[in-house]
């Protein structure tokens, strides 16, 4: 073997060949560019390769004597598997030919005769590729020996144990924090020592077969923990995270993971739970001794001690005597218990006596070592062999109210660390005492109130039972006494009988007197029940006024009274509720035409600024017999007048200043007094010009944006003459802005004027405004439901009669609420109202309209009749719900007068009935009640409401059909 160059620096070419010729040809053609080392046979090239590093190519013929080219290049993949091989050959067969290159993996094979150039440069590529992996090689290398020494780093400093072992319990590999958790000096001293670790390990030897029964199925455990035992025997807790070793087949073989040592954690979550528990058991008993008694043997269990015993002041608190409360968990105490319950300690002295002095904690931990003097049952304790004992103070609001002691016969060093703990529950004790103190006066005191309130609920119960029962008995019959003498009264003007009609009026007036009263005193009732409701909504101020003053000429005559109002036309309008600002107005007027004889009454109303906003001022003077000022001062008190003589000579209930008083305060106002006795009175109401603005901050915005209108022509429509279109109009009142754009879209092309409202007090404010034909109105909308927007439309005169479709996206609104009323009259029946309502019914025309009355009142029923009759109305008559449906059998009205109070089935069970019937078409309904209707009873007699439509059963275009049904079945659209 010899080299052809000898330029080290120059790349290894390793050419073999038998023939020197073709050695010699080859070592032409490379001599320049490589370090050429030449070989004569197989067995020379592979002593070569062993003996020279970094060859990267090879270039072999294939027929060489012993061994051929093919065997030769096998053999280096196998050994030198990063030197390239090239294969010289002159085969024809080419069978033979990729057998061989298929066997030696040769990365070119070149046939003989060979171009130079081509032969150049396929050893020229191998060259490169040989570089390329050699480079990558080093890298790789180098990486791995980084990793290998991170890896050891990583392992060697772990602060979790790492291990492998055999599934027989045997460690095959282990770090230094392992041995360290076990107690050993190193891992080569666990490996060594331990065999077998579930006898030597584990506390609980089963627990490592539940362990590897585990890993059996699942491969992976995490968190499994474990009591384990230390070198020295101590106890600890592991917790380990595991995965299963197996072998190519699925064998299992073994394991590896991770260690961590949890008894700090272990120990906290026993304490912590030991806490919740003593908590729970302390707070469920009622007294301190039982306290005492559980919290000593709770700790002696957890903690091992033997003995556990309780010290509390005296009643003089002048000395510590023995707790009936102990515990002891060994026999052979009884003699120390005795001799312990027959001494006590003043402060500073003893054991006990020293914590209390001091208020801390005292260890003793060797009581052999003590003198008697310092622990006076020193030889007691030791003939029961206790050798270390803990007092702990039990503190309540900075003050010692027990001393807690425990001893053991057995201390170690652990001990010292449950001071902490038994601190915790002392101080739990002295907090649980506070609060059985606490509690015992909070108990006492509570039973008081809830006794005073009882007392107080009863008294309000009966007399809001009284006042409804008073007031549908009472209505009822001045519901007869008031329609027969006004009926009598034309009957007697018809017949020429003068002193009848005189008669007949004073009946009315009295009876019409006693009715207000009555409404007085609901009123009242109402206000102090916090039940009465303000309703708001914006109205002419001249006009109210001049209603007002026209309704009080009769008291003007009777009085000869002089009225004089002094109100601008332009004053503006107001926005409050109307109905209660004209009883107010209406009140005062009263009071001055009952006060005044022959006299004045001027009425003033003037707009005016101040620093709270702006407002309205209603001033009302008279010239009566005035007020003293002592008596002004509990005028505006419910039941009270000037003095006792006032209420003989102008009777009255004085609920009328009293109800006036707290109106105006409802409404953000208020009402002042000024008066000389003999010159007369004046009073004054102040009232903001957005009463619901100034009342609630909360809602500062609620009123009507014009600016969420749908479209400019409605906005111009409001803003003008606020008049309604002359085509029928629909109002939606609806949070979802698609429903606004389905209707519109859909309703204006047939002949329909659409408004929108985005919220419920919107919604109320433009209903009132422009008085629709009809309103869609959604039940779930944000601040004010549809409910309530109902029954604000149901109660209100202006709106009642109104037509609604309610909308909704849940189903548990059923056909339950489609029992709907029409309309309502309250008793005593005002025949102009029952007249006007009547009407509303006829439809345009003048035949007789057919009315059924449902009513058990034999006195209201006539009166009822002859009303109708007088107004070519056909009228049937029912005592009560049962016989109404029976005579629907064979008459179907035109219209329904209903008493909701009657016997059998009563108004709302003969509606629900009604709606019931396939046989008979929707009849309207008018309530006709004594009863003061609830919230509830609004919802249930929720007028018009034909349908409530699930928005979620209906694409929008459906949505829509559905509507027009209903507005055709309202006769709003016509001719379909």
């Amino acid at each position: 073997m010899a080299s052809s160059q000898t330029n080290k620096s120059l790349d290894k070419l390793l050419i073999v060949d038998d023939e020197v010729d073709n050695l010699d040809l080859l070592n032409r053609i490379f001599h320049r560019s490589y370090h050429i080392i030449q070989a004569k046979d197989g067995f020379e090239a592979l002593a070569i390769l062993g003996s020279e590093p970094d060859i990267g190519v090879i270039v072999s013929d294939q027929r060489m004597p012993m061994m051929s080219g093919t065997e030769l290049l096998s053999q280096v993949a196998d050994l030198y598997p990063d030197t390239l091989r090239i294969l010289l050959t002159a085969h024809t067969d080419v069978g033979d030919l990729v057998e061989a290159i298929n066997q030696s993996k040769v990365f070119k094979y070149i046939t003989k005769p060979y171009r130079v150039e081509e032969l150049m440069q396929v050893v020229q590529q191998a060259t490169e590729i040989h570089k390329l992996l050699k480079a990558r090689t080093s890298k790789l290398r180098n990486d791995l020996e980084s990793a290998e020494a991170k890896y050891k780093s990583i392992f060697e400093n772990a602060i979790e144990g790492i291990f492998q072992t055999t599934i027989d319990g045997r460690y095959l590999i282990a770090n230094p924090m392992l041995a360290r958790i076990y107690g050993y000096p190193s891992a080569e001293s666990l490996i060594n020592n331990v065999t077998n670790i579930a006898n030597q390990l584990y506390v609980n030897p089963s627990r490592r077969q539940e362990f590897i029964d585990i890993l059996r199925s699942h491969d992976t455990v995490s968190n499994f923990e474990s009591q384990v035992y230390r070198r020295d025997g101590s106890k600890i807790w592991i917790s380990e995270n595991v995965r299963a070793v197996r072998e190519l087949n699925g064998t299992l073989i073994g394991f590896e993971g991770t260690v961590q040592d949890i008894t700090q954690r272990k120990r906290a979550e026993e304490e912590s739970q030991l806490l919740q528990r003593l908590t729970l058991d302390i707070s469920a008993v009622n007294d301190f001794q039982s306290a005492l008694a559980i919290t000593l043997s709770k700790i002696c269990q957890f903690t091992g001690w033997d003995y556990g015993e309780a010290w509390i002041p005296s009643g003089d608190e002048q000395v510590l005597i023995c707790s009936p409360a102990w515990y002891s968990s060994i026999d052979g105490l009884e003699s120390f218990r005795k001799y312990s319950e027959k001494i006590s300690f003043t402060s500073g002295i003893g054991f006990p006596g020293r914590v209390w002095g001091h208020q801390r904690p005292e260890w003793i931990w060797d009581i052999s070592l003590e003198s008697e003097s310092h622990f006076l049952r020193k030889y007691p304790a030791m003939e029961c062999g206790l050798r270390s004992g803990l007092a702990i103070p039990v503190s309540a609001d900075t003050k010692v109210v027990a001393i807690m002691a425990f001893f053991t016969r057995f201390p170690n060093d652990g001990d010292q660390q449950l001071v902490g703990l038994i601190g915790a529950i002392a101080m739990q004790l002295g907090t649980l005492m506070l609060r059985k103190r606490d509690e015992e006066a909070l108990r006492l005191m509570n039973e008081e109130l809830s006794l005073a309130r009882d007392r107080a609920l009863e008294a309000n119960r009966t007399k809001s039972t009284f006042v409804a029962n008073m007031s549908h008995e009472l209505r009822t019959p001045l519901n007869a006494i008031i329609g027969y003498s006004e009926i009598l009264q034309e009957d007697a003007e018809a017949l020429g009988l003068e002193d009848f009609v005189q008669d007949l009026q004073k009946i009315y007036q009295s009876g019409k007197h006693l009715l207000d009263l009555i409404n007085d005193i609901l009123d009242m009732t109402k206000i102090e029940a916090g039940k009465l409701e303000i309703h708001y909504d914006d109205f002419d101020v001249p006009t109210l006024v001049q209603n007002t003053t026209t309704s009080i000429q009769p008291l003007l005559l009777k009085s000869n009274n002089h009225l004089v109002v002094n109100c601008d036309q332009q004053l503006g309008i107001i926005h409050t509720d109307m109905t209660r600002l004209r009883q107010v107005l209406l009140n005062v007027l009263s009071n001055a035409c009952k006060f005044t004889k022959s006299g004045e009454i001027q009425v003033t109303v003037d707009r005016q600024i101040s620093e709270q906003g702006e407002y309205f001022c209603f001033t009302i003077s008279d010239t009566g017999i005035g007020i003293s000022p002592e008596n002004i001062q509990k005028l505006f008190q419910p039941f009270n007048q000037a003095d006792s003589s006032t209420t003989r000579q102008y009777g009255g209930t004085g609920l009328g200043l009293a109800i006036s008083h707290r109106l105006c305060n409802m409404m953000g106002g208020s009402i002042t007094v000024q008066s000389e006795l003999g010159k007369g009175s004046t009073f004054t109401i102040y009232l903001p010009v957005d009463s619901e603005l100034a009342k609630s901050s909360i809602h500062k915005n609620s009123r009507l944006n014009l600016s969420k209108l749908p479209s400019e022509s409605t906005k111009s429509q409001l803003n003008a003459e606020n008049e309604k279109p002359s085509y029928p109009s629909i109002l939606v009142i609806d949070d979802d802005p698609t429903i606004h754009q389905y209707t519109k879209s859909g309703l204006s092309h047939l002949g329909l004027f659409v408004y929108s409202a985005f919220n419920g007090e919107d919604g109320l404010e433009l209903a009132h405004r422009i008085l629709p034909n009809a309103i869609i109105l959604d039940v779930q909308m944000p601040s004010m439901n549809g409910w309530e927007v109902l029954k604000e439309l149901k109660s209100q005169p202006l709106t009642s009669g109104i037509p609604i479709i309610l909308l909704t996206i849940t189903p548990d609104y059923h056909e339950s609420y489609e029992i709907g009323a029409n309309d309502y009259l309250f008793k005593p029946i005002d025949r102009d109202r029952l007249v006007s309502t009547i009407e509303k019914y006829r439809h345009g025309s003048d035949s007789p309209l057919s009315v059924l009355i449902a009513e058990d009142n034999i006195n209201v029923q006539s009166m009822l009749r002859r009303m109708l009759e007088k107004e070519n109305c056909i009228v049937w008559e029912a005592q009560d719900g049962y016989e109404a449906l029976n005579l629907l059998s064979d008459h179907v009205p035109d219209l329904i007068l209903l008493d909701l109070m009657m016997p059998n089935i009563d108004g709302f069970e003969f509606i629900h009935l009604l709606r019931l019937r396939q046989d008979i078409q929707s009849i309207p309904i008018i309530i006709i009640t004594a009863k003061d209707l609830t919230d509830d009873d609004y919802v249930r007699l929720s007028g018009s409401v034909q349908k409530i439509l699930q928005k979620t059963n209906f694409s929008y275009i459906q949505l829509l059909e559905e509507i027009v049904q209903r507005l055709y079945k309202f006769g709003i659209l016509k001719d379909r």
